[in-house]
């Protein structure tokens, strides 16, 4: 299917390409099918685009690459939301909020959208008492990276977003 974008003109989408979130992100009720874009040239970050409103995307990034830390649990019912049996279906993202300045980045880790890789359902989720926040600091993290059974932890990895449990 075809569907035209504010940013990258008209993109062509398999049926096996589009993610479903079913409440849509937080704010967007409406918009519910999105298509990730990945470029070589964006690396580490994506693109998260709505296909119901073409002015619509995220610019998103793996977690980790933020904080090498990064985790938060799962309960079985947050599993039932992207229709996951376990936390291996899943990828982690989180949305950046870009700046004119690059000090001025943003990474929101308090609200991370977790998708069922295998289902293609996302979520965004809002991990309340959380050390984490919606206005992690990019650039700081940047300059440091050199240097019960009801309840399991997700965290995203570099290579395929490796779990820990």
């Amino acid at each position: 299917m075809k569907f035209e974008t504010s940013r990258f003109g008209q993109i062509d989408v398999k049926n096996e390409e589009i993610l479903i979130f079913p409440e849509g992100p937080l704010g967007f009720p409406d918009c519910t099918r999105f298509t990730l874009i990945q470029e070589e040239k964006a690396h580490p970050f994506s693109m998260l685009q709505s296909l119901d409103n073409a002015n619509l995307a995220f610019v998103i990034i793996d977690p980790l690459v933020v904080r090498h830390d990064y985790h938060f649990n799962v309960t079985k019912e947050d599993l039932q939301l992207v229709k996951a049996e376990s936390v291996d279906e899943m990828v982690v993202y989180a949305i950046v909020t870009m700046a004119a300045e690059l000090s001025d980045v943003t990474v929101n880790l308090q609200g991370p959208l977790v998708i069922n890789k295998k289902r293609r359902i996302g979520h965004q989720f809002v991990l309340i008492d959380s050390e984490y926040t919606t206005r992690e600091s990019l650039v700081q993290t940047i300059e440091n990276i050199g240097g019960t059974d009801s309840q399991q932890s997700v965290s995203s990895g570099k290579e395929e977003q490796k779990k820990a449990i």
